[in-house]
C-alpha cells in the first residue's frame, strides 16, 4: 500500500468538515509586495526568562494554555513552563527508570479530556503530569517506537511512528491495545528530505484534527475512525509528484534534485482556525508561507514582507493571530524596528546570544 493507494481509498468517501473545496489552486508566481500590516495589526515579543534552571537549548514545540507557555526542549528531554510574561515557573526533566522518569522525550500534549500534561517516551510509555508538573501515572504502549501522538477521544490516542511499516497506530486505553494501523511511506521518499523528523504531522482546530505529510500536498482529516482525504493544494506546473522520483539514490542526490528544481515541496507546517489555513513549504529555493482565506477563497503567498522580515517556521495559529519562536540572534529575521513599537524595540536591542529564545505574537488585522 502506498500513499497513492491511500489517496484513492479515502477520496471516495470524503467527509466535509467546512467550506474548503477539495482542491485549492495557488499561484506561486504572484510577486505582489506584501506588508506585515496588510495582515497583522501589531507584533509583540515575549522574552523567556533566562536563569540557570530555565535555559532552553532548542524549542521543539510550544503549547499556550491557561496563561502559560509549555515548551518542549527535545535536546534536554524536558518540558519547561513559563507564565504569559515569559517568567520561568518549572522544569520537568526526570531522566531515569523510576516512577515518573523516562529515557527520552519526543512529544507532549495537554490532554483536553483530562487536563493533564502527557509526555511521550518513544520507548513505549506515556507519562501523565499535572499542569504544575507533578507526576500522576504512566501508561505502557505496545509499540516499539512512537514519534508523535494526539489524543482524539477520552479513550483513543493516535500515535505516529517513523520506525514501523504502518505509520499510524490507533490505541484504545480501555482495551489496552492498538486496534488499528494504517498509512505507509512510499518507497521513493525514504532517502529524501521530504519527511520531517521533528515536526508533528497532526494539527488541531477545536475538535477537528488534520493529518499532513511533507512529501505530499494532500491534506487529510483524521479521527478515531481513520483517515479521510480532505483537499489538495494545487500549484499547477509547480506540483511535485513524489511517485516520479527515481528510487535507490543517495540522500544527497535527492537534496540536489529538490534544490535545483522548481517544485513546491517539504510541507512541514500546517495550521488552521475558523477563518484561515496556513502552511509552509519550500519553493524556488526558499521557504514560503501560504495563507488561505476560507470565506474569500483567496490565497496569499508570503516569501518576505516589504519590511524585510519573514513569518516564523512553525507558527501556532489561533483565532486572534499566530505565535512563533526564534533564537535571539535570529530575531532580526522575524522582527525589526519597523514592525514593533518602541518598548519592543528596546527588548530586541538588548537581546544577547546567551539569552533564551523569544516568543513572537502576531495579531490579525481583521478578525471575522
Amino acid at each position: 500500500m502506498s500513499v497513492s493507494a491511500c489517496r484513492e481509498q479515502h477520496s471516495a468517501s470524503v467527509k466535509r468538515t467546512d467550506s474548503v473545496p477539495t482542491s485549492i489552486a495557488v499561484n506561486l508566481n504572484d510577486n505582489s509586495k506584501i506588508s506585515v500590516f496588510d495582515i497583522f495589526s501589531k507584533i509583540s515579543v515575549i522574552p523567556l526568562e533566562t536563569e540557570s534552571n530555565s535555559m532552553i537549548e532548542k524549542i521543539s514545540k510550544v503549547i499556550p494554555y491557561n496563561n502559560r507557555f509549555y515548551i518542549l526542549d527535545r535536546n534536554q528531554n524536558a518540558v519547561l513552563i513559563f507564565d504569559s510574561d515569559g517568567k520561568f515557573r518549572k522544569k520537568i526533566r526526570k531522566i531515569g527508570v523510576g516512577p515518573g522518569e523516562y529515557s527520552l522525550l519526543y512529544d507532549f500534549n495537554i490532554n483536553p479530556f483530562t487536563k493533564e500534561l502527557e509526555l511521550l517516551n518513544p520507548k513505549g510509555e506515556l507519562l501523565s503530569y499535572t499542569l504544575d508538573g507533578e507526576f500522576i501515572k504512566s501508561l505502557r504502549i505496545p509499540m516499539r517506537s512512537a514519534s508523535k501522538f494526539i489524543p482524539v477521544t477520552k479513550d483513543m490516542i493516535i500515535f505516529y511512528t517513523f520506525f514501523e511499516e504502518e505509520k499510524l497506530h490507533y490505541y484504545s486505553r480501555i482495551q489496552d491495545k492498538v486496534i488499528k494501523k494504517e498509512f505507509h511511506f512510499p518507497e521513493t521518499i525514504h532517502n529524501t528530505p521530504l519527511i520531517s523528523s521533528t515536526s508533528s504531522p497532526f494539527s488541531q482546530n477545536g475538535n477537528h484534527i488534520t493529518f499532513f505529510q511533507g512529501f505530499t500536498n494532500d491534506i487529510y482529516d483524521i479521527d478515531s475512525s481513520g483517515l479521510r482525504f480532505r483537499f489538495r493544494w494545487d500549484f499547477g506546473k509547480h506540483n511535485m509528484d513524489y511517485r516520479n522520483l527515481p528510487e535507490g539514490k543517495e540522500p544527497m542526490y535527492y537534496m540536489a534534485l529538490l534544490r535545483n528544481g522548481n517544485m513546491a515541496h517539504s510541507f512541514y507546517s500546517y495550521q488552521e482556525n475558523q477563518n484561515i489555513i496556513m502552511t509552509r513549504f519550500i519553493f524556488d529555493k526558499q521557504w514560503v508561507s501560504l495563507i488561505y482565506d476560507k470565506a474569500d477563497k483567496k490565497s496569499t503567498v508570503v516569501k518576505r514582507f516589504t519590511e524585510d522580515v519573514v513569518l516564523p517556521a512553525f507558527p501556532l495559529l489561533s483565532e486572534e493571530g499566530i505565535l512563533g519562536f526564534t533564537d535571539p540572534m535570529e530575531a532580526h529575521l522575524l522582527v525589526n524596528e519597523s514592525v514593533v513599537d518602541e518598548p519592543t524595540r528596546s527588548v530586541i536591542a538588548n537581546l544577547k546570544p546567551e539569552d533564551n529564545p523569544i516568543l513572537i505574537r502576531y495579531y490579525f488585522k481583521d478578525q471575522k
